[in-house]
């Protein structure tokens, strides 16, 4: 919410020769010396045509400064979201400048979870726009009031992991949002909450002082703002992460902490009261240990005792959400293998031999960033006490049955899953500019798929996994010469290999130095390492 100025000043300017806007009150282009016009505002609606360009179709949103269409581009033959500057501002140089700084601010940050920007432009009139991705979803404010309640810990810590890999991005980009709230944080309309999308960035700005200006007075929303924003101080990514606390309560709640009717009270309160605690408020289930530890910090009045960052916060939740993990598949039965199973036994040979080798030709390139990883995966049967073997294609049975949810969840942060197909799964997951994350989370996965198999009486099955990275192209691309598959016999110590370029992600792992094996295209011999399936 931005509170307005309601006299403001139409000093906007516009060139129609050099398509140029001005500020001021002179009435030449001091470029080529046409007649400056005032930029006229634009409401605009459905079947408007901007710069015989972008068809408007409907009104998908109205914020404190904008108003964002559905619209068609003719030119790339797509439908995307359009936002104009609202009728009200659309002759107000501040107003225009600080719409400009929004799209300025967006094209500094490329993450798959925050909204993408197409470009932004002038019309031949003046009208501002910022062409951007349409988002098909809903927000969690609209999916709270349609639920009717909070979200389950398991969906809004996913929630919360999303958006603070976005903001660690957008930090490091020298961005802070300024303005996280429920109704910028957009889900799929399945009823899903991956992927996430943050989006409107109208307030956004550097760090530093409050950015204030004739149009606006205070910025934000004061059920979503923190302590320094409300007293017009300094702002840095500690903002944000107040109002990520705010969010989380509204994502467990269905409420923000602070819920007096007057934005004055509510202003007050963010700067003078304590949160409630989360148990005080109607929960959908049991808070997960160490959930409210992590969130108070970053409710703390004081900046400096909030935590240091985006990405250190969410490398504390992502401990807290393994171990919830952990603790739901201990709670929940499965069947230890489908009832089809049994048909496909067979007698077990004297030695089990192990199959050909698979080359799966993958791709490790010259500049040393990780762009996506890939896991590789074989489920193999133990020797066995009864004398019976378990084919390929009841492995297969197996590992789809107990690994379902595994695949799943790793499906919802956006890999894509091949298999299993016999024994095999193979994972690409794209690590989108946070590679520590993305390393972090597969291997917690692959370690509850391995809790998962070892579960099982009979068979008795492991899993082993060869993770490598996939590194985009510097000049010529060289291959490592290597099979993935034929890593995971290197060493029967551990089930997990990852390759020298994963292996500075793997966090707080234990890494082991396996092998160094020379490569198809270099004498320089390629590292391995191994890391433990345990998370530290």
């Amino acid at each position: 919410m931005a509170m307005k100025n309601t006299n403001l000043q139409p000093d906007l300017l516009f060139c129609r020769q050099c398509r140029r806007h001005f500020r001021g009150k002179r009435r030449e282009c001091p470029t080529d010396g046409q007649p400056l016009e005032l930029v006229t505002p634009f409401a605009g609606e459905a079947g408007d045509i901007l710069d015989e360009r972008y068809e408007l179709k409907q009104t998908i949103g109205v914020g404190g400064m904008g108003t964002v269409f559905r619209a068609y581009d003719r030119l790339t033959q797509r439908d995307v979201a359009l936002k104009l500057l609202r009728a009200e501002y659309a002759s107000n140089a501040s107003s225009a400048q600080r719409f400009l700084s929004e799209a300025k601010l967006l094209r500094l940050i490329r993450h798959p979870s925050v909204v993408g920007l197409h470009r932004f432009s002038r019309t031949e009139n003046g009208t501002l726009l910022i062409d951007m991705e349409l988002l098909d979803g809903e927000s969690v404010r609209d999916r709270v009031l349609r639920q009717g309640c909070g979200f389950d810990f398991a969906s809004a810590m996913s929630v919360l992991d999303q958006l603070l890999a976005a903001l660690g991005t957008c930090h490091e980009a020298g961005v802070i949002h300024c303005d996280i709230k429920p109704e910028n944080l957009m889900l799929p309309r399945s009823g899903g909450v991956a992927p996430m999308k943050l989006v409107d960035f109208g307030v956004a700005q550097a760090p530093g002082p409050v950015h204030q200006s004739d149009d606006v007075g205070v910025i934000g929303t004061p059920a979503y703002m923190s302590p320094e924003q409300v007293r017009a101080g300094n702002v840095d990514g500690r903002t944000d992460l107040y109002l990520v606390g705010c969010v989380a309560y509204e994502l467990l709640t269905g409420e923000p902490p602070f819920t007096q009717q007057s934005p004055i009270d509510l202003c007050h309160a963010q700067m003078l009261q304590k949160p409630p605690a989360l148990d005080s408020r109607t929960l959908v289930e049991p808070i997960p240990p160490g959930f409210e530890a992590w969130l108070m910090p970053l409710l703390e009045k004081d900046p400096q005792m909030r935590p240091a960052g985006a990405r250190q916060a969410r490398e504390q939740l992502r401990v807290i959400r393994h171990a919830h993990r952990r603790q739901l598949a201990e709670a929940t039965h499965r069947p230890v293998r489908p009832p089809s199973a049994a048909l496909l036994r067979r007698p077990m040979p004297a030695a089990m031999v192990r199959g050909p080798a698979h080359h799966s030709g993958l791709p490790v390139r010259s500049d040393g960033s990780v762009e996506a990883v890939r896991a590789l995966i074989e489920v193999r049967q133990l020797q066995s006490h009864t004398g019976v073997a378990y084919g390929p294609e009841a492995i297969e049975q197996i590992a789809r049955h107990v690994l379902a949810g595994s695949i799943e969840e790793l499906r919802e942060v956006g890999a894509s899953v091949q298999g299993p197909a016999g024994p095999h799964i193979e994972v690409f997951l794209p690590c989108g500019g946070d590679e520590r994350g993305v390393v972090s989370h597969l291997l917690d996965v692959l370690a509850s798929m391995q809790g998962h198999l070892s579960r099982i009486p009979e068979p008795r099955l492991e899993m082993r996994a060869a993770v490598v990275a996939d590194i985009p192209a510097i000049g010529v691309p060289y291959g490592t010469g290597l099979d993935p598959l034929d890593l995971m016999h290197v060493s029967p110590l551990t089930q997990v290999r990852v390759d020298e370029h994963v292996a500075k992600w793997a966090g707080r792992r234990a890494l082991v130095r396996l092998a160094s094996l020379p490569t198809a295209h270099s004498d320089k011999p390629t590292v391995i390492y191994a890391t433990s399936l345990q998370a530290v």
